[in-house]
């Protein structure tokens, strides 16, 4: 909820220091939602706005739905073969973490990437039914996708001990993916990188 204040005292602290580089992990899609942008996305938002106004040398990166998310199903592939998800048919551009990884290595240790900001994606916008069949494929058994209502899915969150500012994020999330938020793919780890996004 405070990650607003928290950048910006981040920022304040690396002008006091001469800073003379900020790589700034944001997130995917902050703009260009029809309607509102999840809470979360909005933030990103505003501090990837303050950075650029700060003065300081910087570089964003906008990495979208992380593949290895789909470990939360983990435990109801193995009992079930089952991944319950609140995101309909939605596709997202998911990303592997390492590739993220990848891209922040080169954006740090190269020069030229000042004043630039990356989209980081995998290499097809992919739906829950489309993971769950790598998923069979991978394990070897018949595993499929569960749209779980949205309503249910924050009551179980919240079950979980989310709290109920993070919960609610995490279901504007799951709406604007159900949506088509996340349907896109970027060719910028490809660009960055030298190689294909995983």
């Amino acid at each position: 909820p405070n990650q607003v204040i928290q950048a910006a005292n981040g920022i304040q602290a690396a002008k006091r220091a001469a800073s003379p580089f900020i790589v700034r992990l944001s997130a995917g899609a902050v703009q260009g939602m029809p309607g509102a942008l999840p809470r979360v996305s909005a933030q990103h938002a505003e501090i990837d706005e303050m950075l650029k106004a700060s003065g300081l040398s910087y570089n964003i990166l906008r990495p979208h739905f992380f593949m290895q998310n789909t470990m939360m199903a983990a435990q109801t592939v193995a009992s079930e073969g089952a991944v319950y998800m609140p995101i309909k048919d939605g596709n997202i551009g998911m990303i592997d973490a390492r590739d993220i990884l990848d891209v922040a290595v080169k954006v740090l240790t190269e020069n030229g990437h000042e004043g630039k900001t990356y989209t980081l994606t995998g290499p097809a916008s992919i739906s829950f039914h489309e993971v769950a069949a790598a998923l069979s494929k991978a394990v070897g058994k018949r595993v499929t996708y569960v749209d779980v209502p949205l309503e249910t899915a924050r009551e179980g969150m919240k079950g979980m001990g989310m709290s109920e500012w993070m919960s609610d994020a995490m279901t504007e999330y799951f709406r604007a993916f159900s949506e088509g938020y996340g349907d896109n793919t970027s060719p910028d780890v490809e660009k960055v990188t030298g190689k294909p996004a995983r």
